[in-house]
């Protein structure tokens, strides 16, 4: 099972893993980084390296809020220094069940396209799709 851990700003992450979890039920190898105004880089590291450590688990994928920002580069860096880490940006919560429901199903390549794929399938012009269908 690939461990699941949401980064984002402000507690969007802890809420983001609240709804999931109200959805499918308590989730083992998933956890929530809340990253405060001011918080440095280095505090933001050692929290993914904490968490990391009691996931019982080889794989991880981080679920980062905006790509190209500090905190995206802080998992990328991380996910890079040490390897069995997958790191994707702009979150949502149909792409969290998705990824909630595979990650004992695919390999950590898999998940990741399967994150991507739910993410952007998530996002629907609804008053268009609505007027389509009349």
């Amino acid at each position: 099972m690939t461990g699941i851990i949401i980064v984002g700003h402000g507690n969007l992450a802890l809420d983001l893993v609240e709804v999931s979890e109200r959805i499918l039920g308590k989730q083992e190898n998933l956890s929530a980084v809340s990253v405060q105004v001011g918080e440095s880089d280095k505090i933001l590291y050692q929290k993914l390296e904490n968490i990391v450590e009691v996931m019982k688990t080889d794989d991880i994928m981080i679920l980062s809020d905006i790509f190209g920002g500090s905190i995206a580069n802080t998992c990328l860096y991380f996910a890079k220094l040490r390897g069995h880490v997958s790191v994707i940006t702009g979150f949502n919560l149909p792409m969290l069940i998705k990824v909630l429901t595979y990650r004992d199903k695919v390999n950590l390549e898999e998940l990741a396209s399967l994150a991507c794929e739910s993410g952007k399938n998530g996002i629907i012009d609804a008053c268009k799709t609505y007027d389509e269908k009349g």
